[in-house]
C-alpha cells in the first residue's frame, strides 16, 4: 500500500546538481555505446559478432557473450538516466516509489536514479514485500 507523497523540499541548486549529473552519465553511456556500437544497432551489432564467431572458436563465443552483456548493462543504465530525467520534472522527483517519503538529497546525489529510499531499498533486497515503513 502506498501513502500518501511529502512534498521533497530539494532547492534549485539541489535540482541543479542532479540534473546535471544525470546529463552526464547520460552522455558518458551514450559515448560508450556509439565506441562499442559503431553505427550500428544492438541487432545489427549481435549479428555481426555471430559472424565473427563462425569459425567456431569458443574464445570468440566468450568475447561475444561479454560484448552483449555489456552493452545490455550500459542500454538498461540509460534507460534508468532517461527515466530519471523525466521524474526530475516531475512534482514526485525525490519520492520514495514505495512509502512517498522523501529520498535523502546524499542519497540521491550519489545516484540520481534511485527509486526507493534506504529503507524500502533495504526492504526490498531482503525480500520483504509492502511498505518498508511508514511516515
Amino acid at each position: 500500500m502506498k501513502l500518501q507523497a511529502v512534498q521533497q523540499d530539494l532547492t534549485p541548486g539541489q535540482y541543479a546538481v542532479l540534473e546535471a549529473a544525470l546529463l552526464q552519465r547520460q552522455g558518458s553511456l551514450e559515448q560508450e555505446l556509439q565506441t562499442q556500437l559503431g553505427e550500428q544497432g544492438r541487432v545489427e551489432h549481435a549479428r555481426e559478432q555471430l559472424l565473427q564467431d563462425a569459425d567456431g572458436e569458443h574464445a570468440h563465443a566468450t568475447d561475444r557473450e561479454v560484448d552483449l552483456a555489456r552493452s545490455d548493462a550500459n542500454l538498461e543504465a540509460l534507460r534508468q538516466v532517461n527515466a530519471a530525467l523525466q521524474r526530475l520534472r516531475d512534482a514526485e522527483f525525490g519520492l520514495c516509489s514505495d512509502c512517498g517519503a522523501a529520498i535523502a538529497f546524499e542519497r540521491l546525489n550519489a545516484n540520481p536514479e534511485v527509486l526507493r529510499c534506504i529503507t524500502c531499498q533495504a526492504a526490498k533486497e531482503h525480500g520483504r514485500s509492502g511498505t518498508a515503513h511508514r511516515l
